[in-house]
């Protein structure tokens, strides 16, 4: 089992590197794409939308979004009803790049997956999610327990 640990640490610090390289163009890095392409597709959600659907710390999504704010990917907007909520929205410079970063996305993971059987390819994405929602639940888990010491 030691090496499933080590080939997803290897799996994910190659992928992120690489992404980093190829998001360089654009002034953004592997773990903010992500959020430039969530918005394009759902113009206006919301900032707690994005919570919900990205298991990340909520404190690391508001600092890349502010990042992308503060780059012209994005822009918040504050609910007129709620002003703690806020709607997020795609600038010019996102809608322009969101093809692109989408085809560097999709490359990236043909040419990972390339190695890998049909049967392996349909399987391997249904596997990672149980187990990642499952080492998430997990580290949220040892937070909350540490909170209550």
């Amino acid at each position: 089992m030691r090496e499933f640990v080590k080939w997803s640490a290897i799996l994910n610090l190659s992928l992120s590197g690489y992404l980093d390289k190829k998001m360089a163009k654009f002034e953004i890095n592997s773990s903010q794409f992500f959020y430039i392409l969530k918005i394009c597709e759902s113009p206006g959600m919301t900032q707690d939308c994005v919570f919900q659907n990205v298991y990340r710390n909520p404190s690391n999504i508001t600092r890349a979004l502010a990042q992308l704010e503060g780059k012209g990917y994005i822009e918040r907007k504050p609910s007129r009803e709620d002003k703690r909520t806020y709607y997020l929205f795609p600038t010019e410079k996102a809608v322009d790049s969101y093809e692109e970063i989408l085809s560097i996305l999709m490359e990236c993971v043909e040419e990972v997956l390339a190695p890998l059987t049909n049967g392996e390819k349909e399987v391997l994405p249904a596997l990672l999610r149980k187990t990642a929602e499952k080492a998430f639940q997990m580290n949220q888990d040892e937070k909350e327990r540490l909170e209550e010491m």
